[in-house]
């Protein structure tokens, strides 16, 4: 087993163990272990071998148990023993909005439920409303919910689809009849939400890789003469694209996609590298991410996307002072060990209970905690700011004099999700006239696969955010990616910047900054229309000085589609 194995069975242990028992506890130690499994640098037969599995932070005597017995056997006891308490299905009800693991298992407990058909005879045989805690309004929430469910059935995050097709890579790259092997499809186009993993393989011996495919994937059957499909250990259908080397460029880039893209380029004749079929054609080479239509093939120059690496720094960063899992000092290490020049705490205000957010009197300890540690940090600037709720009426929570002590302010909706489009649009149109807001996050809330957002009037919103100056975050979260590419570029058309944020909760959740770029270069942003490709001195500059009653100076629009 290697490490994404290993946290994926103490992912499924932590989901079990919160159906089953009543202490959260138990299942956070499983969860923990996860997250730090799924961080390590080492292989874990490594910390086994050494001793040093117990000195990881998230590791207990427990869980480090559960992952040696992995190790050394390939399976856990203690999780064959919780399957065998519920059906195999279970877990698809998690896939309903708002139905959390204590709920699914008081529904398995009570009425027997283990499954999205179960559930859905259940709440229209009225059977839901007899429990405590669940009455008719919840009962048609859930109805809904199946049905929203039921639409996004056997789709996956990117995240997903990367991990198990880099895993598969692997595992290909140690077979000597390929010679070549990349991930395309919607993966490599970074499509935020995807349905299958495509690969195309180059190979002289067709044949054998056939019949040894078959121990990488379940259920190898073949699509055509030169394409297989099978399902991973995860159920996802993997398709692996078969072609001569020399063919290797043309079938990538016909793997790819999109559909509407590959006709728009016409007849592909066979090519080693993709970069070939564009210079034959005499068009400039379109990244991945900008195939979903053929929009760029009519540029007469390749774009200049924003890279992770253009990132001078971020903002929207939390700490243990609200509902973040490391200390003011840890989330600044990383950032510094990050090379960044300045980085932007900002955790949760005081209406945000849910989530520990601060008082006056936290955010004053949570100020000085920070004064205390930035020196340590140093040459990195740390830019104080809070994520502030947009309350339903449309103010942001603080009073102003509170909100002037804030270099930066991320204003955010986190209630009252069903407010009507009339509704939810004059509630952030007032919010953006608040002078104090610096940034709108994750504009629509929506939560990929278990929450759909909530609307407005998008054209009304973003011509009030190019007024007022205020940058809309790109939130980088692979459940959030938060604002959605497709809706940039009517934004942009208005003025409006964007800020790619990591929305960190934890130091390896800096890495939310990688998603954030591929949903900015989706968008086809350059580096300029992203405020934190910006200097320090710049960044700083503008902070400290920028009047936010009036409007931020403006960029350079994108030029029109096509130009």
């Amino acid at each position: 087993m290697d490490k994404w194995e290993v946290a994926r069975t103490l992912d499924e242990i932590a989901n079990y163990v919160e159906l089953s028992e009543p202490n959260r506890f138990k299942a956070l130690a499983f969860e923990k272990a996860a997250r730090a499994i799924s961080a390590l640098d080492r292989a874990p037969a490594d910390l086994i071998a050494s001793g040093d599995l117990q000195k990881m932070p998230g590791i207990g005597k427990t869980t480090a148990g559960v992952i040696e017995e992995l190790m050394r056997t390939g399976r856990s006891r203690y999780l064959d023993e919780l399957r065998k308490q519920y059906p195999a299905g279970i877990f698809e009800l998690l896939r309903v909005p708002r139905l959390g693991l204590k709920k699914i298992g008081i529904l398995h407990d009570k009425l027997g439920i283990g499954s999205l058909d179960e559930l859905e005879a259940a709440c229209r045989a009225g059977q839901l409303r007899t429990l405590r805690g669940f009455g008719e309004k919840t009962e048609q929430m859930i109805l809904r919910g199946i049905a929203f469910a039921r639409k996004r059935e056997s789709q996956f995050l990117l995240p997903v689809g990367i991990e198990i097709g880099e895993a598969i890579r692997e595992q290909l790259a140690s077979i000597d009849e390929i010679e070549n092997a990349e991930i395309s499809g919607s993966v490599r186009r970074r499509l935020e939400v995807i349905r299958n993993v495509n690969i195309a393989v180059a190979t002289r011996n067709p044949r054998r890789v056939e019949k040894l495919l078959t121990k990488i994937v379940a259920d190898l059957e073949s699509v055509d003469a030169n394409t297989f499909r099978g399902r991973a250990q995860n159920g996802i259908a993997v398709y692996f694209h078969l072609t001569k080397p020399q063919e290797f460029g043309s079938t990538l880039l016909r793997t790819t996609g999109s559909e509407e893209f590959v006709a728009a380029l016409g007849n592909i004749k066979p090519a080693k590298a993709e970069e070939d079929v564009f210079e034959r054609a005499e068009l400039a080479y379109v990244p991945p991410e900008r195939r979903e239509t053929a929009d760029d093939l009519r540029r007469k120059r390749k774009r200049a996307l924003v890279r992770l690496e253009d990132l001078r720094g971020t903002f929207h960063v939390h700490t243990t002072f609200s509902d973040g899992r490391n200390t003011v000092l840890e989330m600044l290490t990383a950032a510094r060990g990050r090379g960044f020049e300045y980085v932007g705490l900002s955790d949760h205000s005081k209406s945000a209970f849910y989530a520990g957010g601060l008082s006056e009197d936290g955010l004053r300890e949570q100020q000085a905690e920070i004064a205390r540690q930035e020196s340590s940090v140093a040459p990195m600037r740390v830019f104080r700011g809070t994520e502030a709720d947009i309350l339903a009426d449309g103010g942001i929570d603080y009073d102003d004099k509170t909100l002037k002590t804030f270099d930066f302010v991320i204003a955010s909706i986190h209630s009252r999700f069903g407010m009507s489009k009339d509704e939810m649009t004059e509630r952030i149109l007032r919010a953006l006239d608040n002078p104090q807001v610096t940034f709108l996050g994750h504009l629509t809330g929506r939560l990929l696969l278990a929450r759909e957002g909530y609307t407005m009037d998008f054209d009304r919103v973003f011509e009030r955010a190019g007024q007022r100056g205020v940058m809309i975050e790109i939130n980088g979260n692979p459940r959030r990616l938060d604002i959605d590419w497709r809706l940039v570029g009517h934004a942009l058309d208005r003025g409006v910047r964007f800020s790619i944020h990591p929305d960190a909760h934890s130091i390896h959740e800096y890495n939310s900054l990688i998603s954030g770029t591929w949903a900015a270069r989706k968008a086809g942003l350059s580096p300029r229309e992203i405020f934190n490709t910006r200097p320090v001195e710049e960044v700083a500059e503008y902070l400290s000085s920028r009047d936010r009653a009036s409007p931020a100076p403006k960029n350079r629009r994108r030029p029109p589609r096509g130009g």
